[in-house]
């Protein structure tokens, strides 16, 4: 409809006019206005005559997810023959063996009955949950108040929100190849472009940093990190780290860390967070309760902002961030009621303890279970619950790893992702999340597989 107080439609000569209560038309039939009994004229208003055209805006044309593409997609049929094994979603309650810690569930429980947190908190998290965050992640070079916590719907709402405050569209944000296919997502929704930095497989994934500064340039908003790894299951070292930002700083480029797999490490050395790392370069770190706690579906998570010389203060970030936060307005209020005990203990609370213990084992037995699979090359994976293999295609005869995944579907009814999702040609991700007995029937299967399409059988 027209905007203008008054003007004439040009549609069958029909004059249409605005009022405080809507429309008014006027033509040979009569006049009326919108909400009187009498219906317009066939052919009312600046709408075409052809029918209705109601088009899906471009943003949301161009939000692809190619993980939840392929798995809702996906046409190639497990063998019926054998129970499906999902080795595909990271998520870990799927097979029920990890468990969150029964005295966040008891406390869940409390603040539901308690009808304390039915309501609204401010839209950037309540206070006590935020210094809750602060406490447990504040360290001594990059100490941490409530006011640099920012709390979100889940690791991805915090990097939505994250990406959404730094970047405009047309600006460019660096990503690690290969790299959690979200990040595309988010920034390509948002129409800001995306380039990828090499890693390298055969140095535990580190980051090329030739290939990282070789793409960055005036309109590079945001180097994008994700460590430990999903897909690669790498755990970078503080000297890494400490050489990505010196390259940050050297760029002037701020860094987004993906850090929801913080502390989830095989190794008995402590998890070393960007934002302890840096000297001048701005961090914003996100993570969340998901992974650590078992509880995805909590839908809790949060930015830390490591804002080193008020870079992103001066820059309006810290304000463009918080401001994004009133469009969701709240995260999950009972889960941020329950977020102070369930960050009290940290690393030292026996649940994530029993689970990081299954993990480990599980990760040691998928490297010892696919040892010999023909054709299969697996990264020793570091940390989180994913493991990359290459896969050897002219051996095995398939033409990419695309190819590979369906017809491990078809013929085994085992559900891994090609690395294609995550910009990693001829390799697949692993999630070795599930219960061992599970894992070993899925490998022997792999294993069975490979021999097959090698010629070794």
């Amino acid at each position: 409809m027209a905007s203008s107080d008054s003007q004439t439609t040009g549609t069958k000569g029909v004059s249409e006019g605005r009022t405080s209560r809507g429309a008014t038309w006027t033509d040979g039939t009569g006049s009326g206005s919108i909400g009187d009994d009498k219906p317009p004229p066939s052919g009312w208003g600046v709408r075409s005559e052809d029918g209705w055209e109601v088009l899906a805006s471009e943003r949301s044309l161009r939000t692809i997810n190619p993980i939840r593409n392929l798995i809702q997609n996906i046409e190639v049929k497990p063998n019926p023959d054998k129970e499906l094994i999902k080795l595909s979603i990271g998520d870990p309650t799927v097979y029920g063996n990890l468990k969150a810690c029964e005295h966040a569930k008891r406390r869940f429980c409390e603040v539901i009955q308690s009808d304390k947190a039915n309501g609204y908190t401010m839209s950037m998290g309540s206070e006590e949950a935020r210094v809750a965050v602060a406490r447990r992640y504040t360290t001594d070079a990059s100490p941490l108040t409530s006011d640099d916590v920012v709390l979100t719907g889940g690791t991805s709402g915090a990097l939505e929100t994250a990406i959404g405050a730094i970047a405009n569209e047309g600006d460019n944000i660096l990503l690690p190849q290969p790299g959690f296919p979200l990040f595309r997502t988010i920034a390509e929704g948002y129409g800001i472009e995306c380039r990828y930095y090499k890693t390298n497989p055969d140095k535990n994934w580190e980051i090329e940093f030739g290939s990282l500064v070789e793409i960055a340039d005036e309109r590079t908003r945001a180097i994008v990190v994700n460590n430990p790894s999903n897909p690669c299951g790498s755990v970078f070292s503080p000297s890494h780290i400490e050489d990505l930002m010196a390259t940050a700083s050297m760029l002037k480029v701020p860094i987004i860390a993906d850090e929801v797999y913080a502390d989830m490490l095989f190794s008995e050395s402590e998890f070393t967070p960007m934002g302890s790392k840096s000297v001048d370069v701005p961090v914003l770190s996100v993570g969340g309760i998901s992974k650590q706690f078992v509880v995805p579906g909590w839908r809790l998570g949060w930015i830390l902002i490591h804002d080193r010389n008020d870079v992103l203060e001066m820059g309006g970030v810290r304000k463009g961030i918080r401001q994004l936060t009133t469009r969701m307005l709240v995260p999950n209020s009972p889960a941020q009621a329950v977020l102070p005990s369930l960050l009290a203990q940290g690393v030292e609370d026996p649940a994530f303890k029993a689970v990081m213990e299954e993990l480990r084992e599980n990760a040691k037995f998928t490297m010892q279970a696919l040892a010999g699979a023909r054709g299969l090359r697996l990264i020793e994976p570091q940390g989180a619950m994913y493991a990359m293999a290459e896969v050897d295609v002219g051996l095995l005869g398939f033409k990419d790893d695309m190819e590979f995944t369906e017809k491990l579907l078809e013929e085994e009814a085992v559900f891994v992702l090609p690395g294609r999702c995550f910009q990693a040609k001829n390799f697949v991700r692993i999630v070795f999340a599930a219960p061992k007995q599970t894992l070993s029937e899925a490998f022997f299967r792999m294993r069975s597989f490979c021999a097959r399409h090698s010629g070794s059988l």
